[in-house]
């Protein structure tokens, strides 16, 4: 673990004993993490504290292998409290036992000029200040896919699929009409893409739910390719020579086509 948020992940595990803890840590309940970042300047052990901060030690904490490995086991997740408050579900099992595929440095052209540097870490006291005011918007999470994803019933009206999209495990429960649709522009469309949108659910281990999802599907039409055009013959027959006359050798001469001269008056 990065060695700056290794004391802030100490001081969670001596105020929450009941839930944090390095070698046998428990799964989160649904919405630990935002309960938590709740307590940044209110519980005496998080009073020196961000939210910021506290993100990126949980960030480190729910991605190291112990607790993925307790993800993987399924059973209870627990709160704050020590207390049980759900269960890992067999989908979140599979997703922590998926291992981890590092993004691969971005490719350094030796030729372009270097980027300018800039300072990466944003104040705390700046960063509270532009929090404080922020406005009301909407967020809205949209998915493409062009495929049909491999789904389990959720419910007798729902399917429950996952979706990996830019590092992120997004898992979506859709109901039957909508994955109908899914399904027959799958059989029916040589090419596709689907736009899954809907708003920013539950945080899980590696991704988030997505919740009130709604599909858009639409037919990729093939591009016809090009029909080549024929290049006109440009090239004019060539003029046929007079044929040489065969005692001279010359080519005979004609007087087709010449005006007479007129008589002397």
């Amino acid at each position: 673990m990065p060695q700056d948020v290794n004391p802030l992940i100490d001081r969670l595990c001596a105020a929450f004993p009941d839930v944090f803890h390095r070698q046998t840590p428990k799964p989160f309940k649904i919405g630990l993490g935002e309960e938590l970042m709740a307590l940044a300047g209110v519980h005496p052990a998080l009073a020196d504290l961000t939210r910021t901060r506290i993100r990126r030690a949980l960030k480190v904490y729910t991605g190291a292998s112990t607790y993925r490995r307790a993800l993987a086991q399924g059973g209870p997740r627990y709160g704050l409290d020590g207390q049980p408050a759900g269960e890992v579900t067999p989908e979140q099992q599979v997703i922590a036992r998926t291992p981890r595929v590092p993004k691969p440095p971005a490719a350094v052209d030796a030729t372009a000029s270097p980027a300018p540097q800039r300072d990466e870490k944003v104040k705390p006291a700046l960063l509270e200040e532009v929090i404080a005011m922020a406005i009301p918007g909407k967020l809205d999470v949209t998915l493409k896919i062009n495929q049909l994803p491999q789904a389990k019933p959720a419910s007798a009206q729902t399917v429950l699929f996952a979706v990996h999209a830019d590092g992120q495990t997004v898992v979506v429960e859709l109901k039957n009409k909508a994955w109908n649709t899914l399904k027959t522009a799958a059989e029916n469309y040589p090419q596709w893409v689907a736009a899954i949108s809907g708003k920013l659910g539950d945080a899980l281990e590696g991704g988030f739910r997505l919740e009130h999802p709604t599909v858009q599907v639409f037919e990729r039409k093939a591009q016809p390719e090009p029909t080549p055009t024929p290049t006109p013959n440009s090239e004019e027959p060539a003029a046929t020579a007079p044929e040489p006359s065969p005692s001279t050798g010359y080519a005979k001469m004609t007087l087709k086509g010449r005006v007479p001269p007129k008589p002397a008056a």
